[in-house]
């Protein structure tokens, strides 16, 4: 075996074996019923792994899956051209926001021309509580952290309200899987101690809820008789959970005050900046106008050392320390990286934005619907394809079927691309495979006839099998590449269904070269590579 054949047979196995490890995850996703989804609902750690298993398969569109669909039109009266571009960003961050706290999986949040954003919401079918969701402006509040003293009768005051409340004992403290009758009878009597987990070491707070709870604490603080009892301080949740090195993540929670030193709508601006005192960390500046100048000054003059909760929507995004006075500008300072502060300060001018969002278009798209476009995709994509391999089989013999084999390599090596890539897979996307796979079985004809022809000239096989490939490699790279620069232009100007067809589209015709250049080469070579045959099957 010389040199070239080797890199090629080599570079041809490591590519079609990645394929199929990128596939694995989309196999084992199809591979789970809809009742062990369900039963999964119950199971958090069984739920955990099938959301990590359907997050690296391959994503499928609207048109594939149902959802909802919606063109949100932010309105940018008065805006120049500098902020009514921050303004959309402002609210996609929102936006992004809100729907993970929906509980959505796999969304699509794009900015369409200068003053629309398009909502994908697959597998969503409640439409008036997402356009109620995505319709309410962020609350963003800067409130002092209360002290420690306070947090021990808060929680008692909690467990007197719920005491004996069946709904909210006995559950499990985190790893445990069994009760002996004290532990029970504990948590009728303490059923909010029972939820929580104290980590001492940490300093904005105490307080944890293991992650598997969150649900069930959150009920609680929702409830009227925690509103009547915690007068002037609440308790809110952690956006972001944290791991102490244990299996279950903890979110972390918050005794803070009701009232808010200021508001959202007080910020002027905020950006991310180094941290010029901490080397290789960043931090987010932050401007007041004149009247939360005054307040904020007022309040964190009188609370140095103190902690302050920045919430946005009824959720902590941090709690740095009260440093020093602070009156129109201040700094935020945390273990932040640059992606981290530019988030935040993203969210904090978001929450000074006043605009108003309305929805200009809304689609809903049925799962029924979804189902049968999957349905009749595939079964026309299997039998064009079959019809195809069939016939290669028919005219071309053992050629056929070497053919057949790297149209196999090009759909896995396509749709493992799709995968990892975290691409979507739409109905318009199914077409450009079906496409694919024809411009696929193209060029291998290309390199058969030209082996035939030169069979014809008394050439021996493995001349006449060089020739071949040699004279066809420009044709079809010449076709290929006109079709892949029609294909680029769908893809960047394109939008929906014009460009869910041009990604399998682009991505097949690289696939298709690749397969019908290198793997078919690498398995005619290997064939041919006995000088003394004197047939070939084709």
């Amino acid at each position: 075996m010389n040199r070239s054949l080797q890199i090629r047979a080599g570079l041809s196995a490591v590519v079609i074996l990645l394929a199929v490890y990128g596939l694995l995850p989309t196999f084992k996703a199809l591979s789970i019923s809809h009742a062990e989804r369900e039963a999964a609902k119950a199971n958090p750690t069984r739920l955990a792994e099938i959301e990590d298993i359907d997050a690296k398969a391959i994503r499928r569109g609207l048109d594939l899956k149902g959802g909802m669909y919606l063109v949100l039109e932010v309105d940018q009266t008065g805006m120049d051209a500098n902020q009514a571009a921050d303004a959309l960003q402002r609210v996609k961050e929102i936006l992004y926001n809100r729907i993970d706290k929906f509980g959505v999986s796999e969304p699509e949040i794009t900015t369409f021309g200068s003053s629309r954003i398009v909502v994908k919401l697959p597998g969503l079918q409640d439409p008036e509580r997402a356009k109620a969701l995505l319709g309410k402006t962020a609350r963003l509040e800067f409130r002092l952290v209360r002290q420690p003293e306070d947090l021990a009768d808060a929680v008692a005051v909690l467990d007197k309200a719920f005491a004996g409340d069946m709904a909210a004992a006995p559950v499990p403290a985190p790893g445990d899987t069994t009760f002996v009758p004290d532990q029970e009878q504990f948590l009728r009597d303490h059923p909010f101690t029972g939820l929580i987990v104290s980590q001492p070491g940490v300093t904005s707070t105490p307080l944890f809820v293991a992650e598997d709870n969150v649900e069930r604490v959150q009920a609680m603080l929702d409830d009227p008789r925690t509103a009547a009892r915690l007068r002037g301080m609440e308790f809110q949740m952690g956006m972001d959970p944290m791991n102490f090195g244990g299996t279950t993540p903890m979110r972390p929670l918050y005794l803070v005050d009701t009232q808010p030193i200021i508001s959202g709508d007080q910020l002027t601006d905020a950006l991310s900046s180094a941290d010029n005192e901490r080397p290789g960390l960043w931090q987010v500046n932050f401007t007041l106008n004149n009247r939360g100048a005054r307040e904020f000054a007022r309040a964190t003059g009188e609370n140095v050392g103190r902690f302050l909760a920045i919430s946005l929507d009824g959720r902590i995004s941090s709690a740095p320390v009260i440093q020093s006075r602070i009156s129109n500008t201040g700094s935020i300072s945390g273990n932040f990286s640059n992606a981290e502060a530019s988030d935040l300060a993203l969210l904090l001018r978001a929450g000074a934005l006043p605009t108003d969002i309305t929805i200009a278009e809304e689609r809903t798209v049925g799962p029924s619907l979804g189902a049968d476009s999957i349905r009749m995709g595939v079964n026309a994509s299997l039998w064009g394809s079959l019809l195809v391999i069939v016939f290669m089989i028919i005219y071309y013999r053992a050629s056929g079927v070497i053919a057949v084999v790297a149209l196999v390599a090009n759909i896995m090596i396509l749709l493992a691309v799709l995968a990892q890539f975290d691409l979507v897979l739409t109905l318009p996307g199914l077409a450009g495979i079906a496409l694919t796979v024809g411009m696929a079985v193209d060029a291998n004809v290309l390199i058969n006839e030209r082996i035939r022809e030169e069979l014809r000239k008394d050439k021996t096989i493995r001349a006449s099998v060089q020739a071949g490939y040699s004279n066809a490699t420009r044709t079809i790279v010449d076709s290929n590449l006109t079709t892949l620069i029609a294909g680029g232009v769908l893809l960047w100007f394109g939008t929906g269904p014009i460009k869910g067809f041009a990604v399998t589209l682009c991505i097949g015709i690289l696939t298709s070269m690749f397969t019908a250049l290198i793997v078919t080469h690498v398995i005619m070579d290997l064939v041919t590579r006995n000088q003394g045959k004197q047939k070939l099957s084709i």
